[in-house]
């Protein structure tokens, strides 16, 4: 039994991006391929992939997939995937991720091509994974249905969603990997982490997510517990809504604000050293980050001469909402409140509101979460596109922030074949957006778990849990 913070949004694979979705989905769902532990890209139900033309990316699938009914995995599911995704009608988050797609062709039943507007550095629909679908069984039964009825090809079978209780699934003996050597899971959500904790020593559950730093210690030296953790791919943001009225639209009160926040306190007293300070919207790894750019570092007497001059002077008149969700990422709660009390500091009023995950994801996909919301984005492509096409581009899925040249830079980049050429491009966005801060920028997690010594399992980069690759201890 796996236990996360928050319950699934929905069962439909292609719908939105998150990553406690994708933790259920991808034990019923597979993609084309899939990064490793170590981040590599893996054949799953593609063999193999390769540019057969300047904008032609050709795939080679598997003659040996079925979906749990029966039906054959064939050229026709990938190409139905893909146009779902695009389908304006149908809203998906994940659009960025078949965004240089012109069209899918599909020459043979194992074969799929996907040609794209132009010439792209990145192949299509692997570099961040999708899930293919039955599309006899989607065209037969619609969009809604998928929300609690799933079909896939994956390791486990559908059995059960109770909502805000469990999602209950099992081995899937015909699975074209083997059959799984767990043969039952259960995935349910409890928010609180000290709960989470309760029941992983009481042998409730095996595997608990986002471990309080606090509880770390105990963990590691429980009877019938252990820890694993991993310097996480996600970015923890707080995003100031630019696209809703109110003083967090003026660049200098963004800019007095980020010099207000103390991000190594934070990461010290909030989180207990567990977590990477980082100035920029991705890892320091990934492709495109500019080591030149330092953080804001912590200020308060700047900040308040930045608001002087913005119109606040000792911060008197402005008021504002920080929004952060419950139970989602590690010690959210706890950091709402944190970086409200910092920013308070500088003489403004701002006030924390924390809520439920499924109410405050749907109002910031809304762009309704007003002045400030924090969210994570967590980005498993080694490169910086992904996160500037969802979160920081005029038509990001979440995105709040809107500056043309930013979007024309994003976009060159994506199709530049000159490595230098688009690096240049990433520095030149990332050193523009330090200075407009759309964001507050805040760290990297390092991602904590727990599980029960039965369970052989270890954490990844990727915050990707696969039930797949678990063995239990005899």
């Amino acid at each position: 039994m796996i236990a996360q913070g928050v319950d699934a949004s929905t069962l439909d694979p292609l719908k939105l991006s998150i990553t406690a979705d994708t933790n259920v989905q991808s034990q019923m769902f597979d993609p084309l391929a899939k990064r490793d532990a170590s981040g590599k890209l893996v054949p799953v139900l593609a063999t193999s992939w390769g540019r057969i033309s300047p904008t032609v990316w050709r795939f080679r699938l598997r003659k040996d997939v079925k979906f749990w009914n029966g039906d054959p995995f064939t050229s026709a599911d990938v190409k139905f995937t893909v146009e779902k995704i695009q389908d304006p009608a149908y809203h998906s988050q994940q659009d960025t991720r078949v965004d240089t797609v012109a069209r899918v062709e599909t020459p043979e039943t194992y074969t799929v091509d996907m040609v794209t507007k132009r010439p792209t550095p990145l192949p299509p629909a692997i570099t961040r994974q999708i899930f293919i679908v039955d599309s006899k069984y989607w065209m037969q039964h619609g969009d809604q249905y998928m929300v609690e009825h799933p079909m896939g090809t994956g390791a486990y079978l559908f059995k059960e969603w109770v909502k805000d209780d469990r999602v209950t699934l099992e081995g899937n003996p015909n699975y074209f990997g083997g059959e799984p050597k767990i043969k039952h899971v259960i995935l349910r959500p409890i928010p609180d982490g000290a709960t989470r904790v309760s029941a992983l020593r009481a042998g409730e559950v095996d595997l608990i997510t986002n471990v309080p730093f606090q509880y770390a210690l105990i963990l590691t030296g429980g009877q019938n517990t252990r820890m694993t953790s991993a310097r996480s791919d996600r970015i923890l943001y707080v995003a100031f809504n630019l696209r809703q009225p109110g003083p967090q639209n003026n660049k200098l009160v963004r800019q007095a604000l980020n010099y207000a926040l103390d991000v190594p306190l934070l990461i010290k007293s909030v989180l207990g050293g567990r977590a990477f300070e980082d100035p920029e919207p991705i890892p320091p790894n990934y492709f495109g980050y500019d080591p030149r750019i330092k953080p804001y570092v912590h200020d308060l007497a700047k900040a308040r001469a930045l608001l002087a001059e913005a119109g606040f002077p000792d911060g008197k008149g402005l008021s504002l909402v920080l929004n952060g969700p419950i139970g989602r990422y590690a010690a959210d709660k706890e950091l709402t409140q944190a970086i409200a009390a910092q920013l308070s500091a500088t003489g403004a009023t701002v006030t924390p509101h924390s809520q439920e995950w499924t109410s405050y994801i749907q109002q910031a996909n809304r762009r309704a979460l007003v002045n400030m919301f924090m969210l994570g984005w967590g980005n498993i492509t080694y490169d910086a596109d992904n996160t500037l096409a969802a979160q920081l581009n005029s038509n990001g899925l979440t995105s709040t922030y809107h500056d043309e040249q930013v979007d024309k830079w994003t976009d060159d980049a994506k199709y530049e074949l000159d490595p230098k050429k688009r690096e240049a491009l990433y520095h030149k966005i990332f050193e523009k957006i330090r200075d407009d801060a759309p964001w507050l920028f805040l760290f990297q997690y390092e991602d904590l778990y727990a599980t029960s010594k039965r369970l052989q399992w270890d954490a990844r980069s990727d915050e990707y849990i696969y039930c797949v690759d678990m063995k239990l201890r005899a």
